[in-house]
């Protein structure tokens, strides 16, 4: 057994025999601090007064990815819906999967090689409404670039949001009990890869990597991107654990690294394509297992320094956030969701594009107001 393996075992024996000391961590990872900063205390929407780098993109929309050329983008029309492709430069989209019966998706991401993995619900909820299934019961699909045929099922359930490589056609995806179990549940981040002969598509060479052992079963995991540019390392983040940390799982060794390094929410979201930062969802000051919902994009730094700069200030207005960032292969460009508080997690009222070249080249920018408060402490 991996040392890893043998530590959690021991972990969960821990945790059974003194399930009253257990019980009182769980209820230190949900009790609220104050949250340091001003928060909410702008009227009015972040659309009104938009900084010239960030310019909406869409109306609607939620859970973008990037095509490997920069040109289109593919993105969800509901948390559980359709899925569709964007052609930047001239603002047409096509349906994806409006052609074929299904239940909804709750996410599309590019594969290397064109085509697309999504995962979504098999079955619907039981008002049996077309396109509404159930969002934390789904499984992977694969669909090809034309959309033909339809979605096929890789037989293989997914929790939220899968992984997938600009190399090959390698994949990582979450199994998880949530929300059906909680304080022994299952939570497993697992690698493989999709073969496509004849256009059928295969899952291979699955593989388990992270499990809720490594974090005292005090975490739920959910994948987020490969680490460019070998891919050798898997990015992820540990819900609930220290409030919400950014993860990565060397694929070689099996160690895992703590990127986030402190007690607030943070998720990670789209990595760069140096593989030097990440853009990730924070909650600053917010040590809760569950945020609030006052989210903005901050780039973390991903050399184990826990540096990182807010990208966003959508929360100086009263029921506003950011979330879902994912960066363009390029590196200059970001695209993101308006997060409207109290909506369902990931929601989105439209998405924004974030031109990165610009704002590092804005004297009032956030990478301008960085460098001088590190200036400051010098």
């Amino acid at each position: 057994m991996h040392p890893r393996g043998v530590e959690g075992l021991r972990s969960l024996r821990w945790l059974r025999e003194h399930w009253r000391v257990s019980l009182l961590l769980l209820s230190a990872l949900f009790a609220g601090c104050d949250r340091a900063g001003p928060i909410g205390f702008r009227d009015g929407s972040p659309l009104e007064d938009l900084p010239h780098w960030i310019r909406p993109v869409l109306d609607s929309g939620v859970r973008p990815d990037w095509s490997a050329d920069g040109r289109r983008l593919v993105y969800l029309d509901a948390l559980v819906g359709n899925a569709y492709e964007l052609e930047l430069a001239t603002g047409v989209r096509r349906s994806l999967t409006s052609h074929f019966p299904h239940h909804g998706f709750t996410r599309i991401r590019y594969l290397a090689n064109g085509d697309f993995l999504l995962c979504g619900p098999s079955a619907p909820t039981e008002e049996g409404a077309v396109g509404a299934g159930d969002r934390w019961h789904t499984e992977l699909f694969f669909l090809g670039s034309e959309g033909e045929g339809g979605a096929q099922s890789l037989n293989e359930p997914c929790f939220e949001g899968p992984a997938t490589s600009r190399i090959d056609m390698k994949i990582a995806w979450t199994r998880s009990d949530y929300p059906e179990e909680l304080v022994f549940a299952r939570s497993e981040i697992w690698t493989g890869r999709i073969v496509v002969d004849d256009g059928r598509a295969q899952l291979v060479d699955r593989r388990r990597r992270v499990g809720r052992e490594d974090f005292y079963y005090l975490a739920f995991l959910e994948t987020q991107d490969f680490r460019p540019p070998n891919d050798q390392e898997l990015l992820f983040t540990a819900y609930a654990y220290k409030g919400g940390e950014v993860m990565g799982v060397d694929l070689e060794t099996g160690s895992l690294t703590n990127y986030s390094r402190d007690w607030g929410y943070d998720e990670a979201e789209g990595v760069f394509p140096e593989g030097k930062t990440i853009a990730i969802e924070r909650e600053a000051d917010t040590y809760t297992a569950v945020p609030v919902g006052d989210i903005d994009i901050w780039e973390l730094a991903l050399d184990g320094s826990a540096r990182a700069i807010r990208l966003t200030n959508f929360t100086d207005y009263a029921g506003f956030g950011a979330n879902n960032p994912v960066v363009s292969p390029d590196g200059k460009k970001m695209v993101f969701g308006l997060r409207i508080k109290g909506g369902e997690h990931g929601n989105a009222k439209g998405m924004l594009l974030y031109d990165l070249e610009a704002a590092r080249q804005a004297d009032s920018g956030p990478f301008a107001k960085a460098a001088a408060e590190a200036e400051q402490l010098r």
